[in-house]
């Protein structure tokens, strides 16, 4: 028990960073939030769609939408294993099965801590040498790393794209693996490689895996109709920086008007701000929780009474977080978006009011 409360009181430093941290997690993405959506709202006010076949000169400098056939300078080639493709870009990805250590913690018990080993598949390699028991637990270097692979140079018409540009296409289609991959895979592991269910499987038996075995699948996006928006610098296709300072470049597969496009980006900020909202708001409330979790480390001495107070502190942390977190949007909003900001302030102040008022009420009673 007194190494809980121990731990308890070490957590309050990790609760005090997080709480602090998250003020600023918070504030930030409210305004890069406005920022984004103003800039594209710029841009899709200024976008000027063009044919790509034809004279593209009259339009240098300018932001521009297009839509035709991409297609790249070279193939693509991953040599370890052969993949050869006409491609936009080509991607590796690796798995490999190796140990994985878990930890369980019961404070009846001496030692109170209990270490178990299993084994799994993982897209990372995990580093067995801190193990609390490294010995009959060895996890093997991993032999292939996941890559990507882009060509130098894509066009479309008389287009061609900046390396950013380039750099933004994401791989989209499973690649498939034909007869002379597989004949160039075994000619090169020999019988410890095979092709299975669409993945290349480097070890003895995919049935019966073994610490170190390695599973290899590979994505592509093909070459064909695309549709961009960036700014025209002589043929090139770069970043259009905004008023408000954000970018704007885009790629998109098949024929896109630049409508949509603009539209489908401010989706995607929408997103991304609400991602980052709920990160700001669990940093927020770990970040209370850890402060408060002596007191509940304290209580559990008496079990009854450190449940009751373990989701005492859950509670407060919670409240707590609505307000606070309410307040810092809601002051971002006034520098951002002013009405919304100053209802947005009404109700934190509001909810804060109230875990004040129901304190007050306990002490009376």
């Amino acid at each position: 028990m007194l190494e809980k409360i121990t731990e308890s009181l070490k957590g309050t430093v990790g609760g005090a960073v997080l709480l602090i941290a998250s003020f600023p997690v918070l504030f930030n993405n409210e305004g890069c939030a406005v920022d984004i959506a103003k800039g594209l709202e710029e841009g899709a006010s200024i976008v000027q769609t063009i044919d790509a076949t034809k004279d593209i000169a009259s339009y240098n400098g300018k932001l521009i939408h297009t839509s035709g056939e991409a297609v790249a300078g070279a193939k693509l080639n991953d040599p370890e294993f052969g993949i050869d493709e006409k491609a936009l870009v080509l991607e590796r990805d690796t798995e490999i099965y190796q140990w994985e250590e878990s930890v369980s913690e019961d404070d009846s018990k001496k030692p109170s801590k209990t270490y178990t080993y299993s084994k799994k598949w993982a897209w990372k390699h995990i580093d067995s040498s801190k193990f609390n028991d490294p010995k009959g637990h060895f996890n093997p270097p991993q032999q292939f790393e996941p890559k990507t692979f882009r060509p130098d140079s894509v066009s479309l018409g008389k287009l061609k794209f900046s390396e950013e540009l380039i750099g933004s296409i994401p791989a989209n289609k499973d690649l498939s693996y034909d007869q002379s991959t597989t004949n160039r895979i075994k000619s090169k592991f020999g019988s410890k490689a095979q092709i299975q269910d669409g993945t290349i499987y480097v070890g003895k038996n995919p049935a019966d895996p073994e610490v170190g075995d390695m599973k290899i699948t590979h994505k592509y996006a093909m070459e064909g109709t695309s549709s961009i928006i960036g700014l025209l610098n002589g043929d090139s296709v770069n970043s259009y920086r905004t008023k408000r300072d954000t970018t704007i470049l885009m790629f998109d597969f098949g024929t896109k008007d630049a409508k949509s496009m603009f539209q489908d980006a401010q989706d995607a900020n929408v997103t991304r701000t609400w991602m980052v909202r709920f990160l700001g708001v669990f940093m927020m409330f770990l970040g209370f929780r850890l402060i408060f979790g002596p007191i509940a480390a304290v209580g559990g001495m008496i079990p009854i009474l450190g449940t009751i107070l373990d989701l005492g502190v859950s509670l407060v942390a919670g409240i707590l977080t609505i307000s606070f977190s309410l307040v810092t949007i809601a002051v971002a909003w006034i520098f951002f978006r002013p009405i919304l900001g100053i209802t947005l302030l009404v109700i934190g102040i509001g909810a804060f009011g109230y875990l004040y008022y129901k304190k007050n009420h306990l002490k009376t009673t």
